[in-house]
Parts: structure tokens; sequence; C-alpha cells
């Protein structure tokens, strides 16, 4: 079989950041006489920046691999990758959020994105389960929300207390925790709101004019 229809590795990662800082080169240093003690340790890798290491890169692992305790330095599994682009190659953390796995099983002559669209640098993701993130969520198109999240209230069904209109809105999606916003879609005697005994299952919207009448959009966020 030819070498150019091999298939390389599968196993490529794709850049979600700028990932200059999360790109590492392994150097040992030997230390004076008599000891001659070698130490080891993961520095940054010469070259790199943030122009040339940029979001939606793709990274091939080479093979290497470094493993903790077994270098000294080392304290996280790391992967050997290198970047075809900037041709300049160092170690990562294969879990590192700055990373996502890419299927880079394809023959030798293909390019990675094989008819160089942006859609292909990555997989779509299709859940019924939680979506967790401790990071942001960055998005080039629109971001739809369960119809849940969202909703419309007419103050005119709260309840005057002291110097304020509240309305309490049952929403299921809503937890203790979570954020809610608020703004007006019709204002008829308005005031200003606030979002208040937020709880599971519900919250309240609070308007600082008794006689506040309109209608209001609210969108929770968890």
């Amino acid at each position: 079989m030819s070498r150019n229809l091999k298939e390389v590795s599968a196993r490529s990662y794709i850049s979600a950041d700028t990932y200059n800082d999360n790109f590492f080169s392994y150097v040992v240093s030997t230390g004076p006489s008599p000891q001659f003690k070698k130490t080891g340790a993961l520095v940054a890798v010469n070259g790199a920046t943030s122009v040339n290491c940029p979001a939606g890169r793709i990274l091939r692992e080479n093979g290497k691999k470094l493993f903790p305790d077994a270098y000294d330095g080392v304290h996280t599994y790391m992967v050997g990758v290198f970047d075809i682009i900037s041709n300049l190659s160092g170690y990562i953390n294969p879990n590192d959020p700055v990373f996502a796995p890419f299927n880079g099983d394809r023959p030798n002559y293909l390019k990675d994105s094989v008819n160089s669209q942006a859609k292909n640098l990555g997989a779509p993701t299709l859940t019924q389960g939680h979506v967790v993130c401790s990071g942001d969520i960055i998005t080039g198109g629109s971001l739809i929300l369960n119809s849940g999240n969202t909703g419309v209230a007419n103050m005119t069904s709260g309840v005057i207390s002291g110097s304020f209109r509240k309305l309490t809105v049952n929403a299921a999606h809503c937890h203790a925790g979570s954020t809610i916003m608020l703004t007006y879609a019709g204002q008829n005697a308005s005031g200003i709101l606030s979002a208040e005994a937020i709880a599971d299952g519900s919250f309240q919207i609070v308007s600082s004019s008794t006689t506040d009448h309109s209608t209001v959009m609210y969108l929770i966020v968890n």
C-alpha cells in the first residue's frame, strides 16, 4: 500500500482557545558536581505565541508521552503533539479544557478539514443529559434556550406589598441558584424591576411601582 494512503494517527485535538500558555517543552538540566543531579521541567514552547497558537488549530499526537513521577517535574499525564501549520511541537494535557478531541482518522494525503470549511473543525453535541460548563460559552450563531427558561408575565396579576408590586412566577426550570434576567416587553406605569425570592420552581418579579401593569419578559439562566 502506498504510504500516502496509510491512515494517520486517529488521536488528534482541536484547540478551543489560544493555547500557547498550555503548550510545553520538557527540558532536563544537570546540576553541579559531584552529584550531577538531573532535574526536569515543563517550560513554554519556544516561539509559541497567541498568534501562531490560535483557536481552531488541529494538533496531532506524535507518540511521545510524559508520565507523572516517571519524569521529574511532571505531575500530570502529558501527550506529545505537533502543529502541521506552525511546525511547532510540544506536550499538552489531553484533558485540558483548552483542547477537544478531533477525528483525525483519514488517509495521509487528505487535509484535516477536507473542504476547508470552518464547520468541519468540530462535531456537534446531541445529548439528553446535562451540559455542565465552568467556562465561557462562545457561539458564532444563535443560543437557543428551552422554552421553559423564557417567558412573559403581566404585572397586573401581581399583589401590592408595601411600596412594591410583586408577582410570583412558577417556572419548572428555575432553581434556588438561578440567575433571572428581566426586561419590559410593554410598559404601563412601569418601575424598577428586580428578581427576588428565587427558589426551586418559582421566583418573584418585584416592581418599584405599585401601579405597574406592564408586561415583563424573563430569562432563567442556570
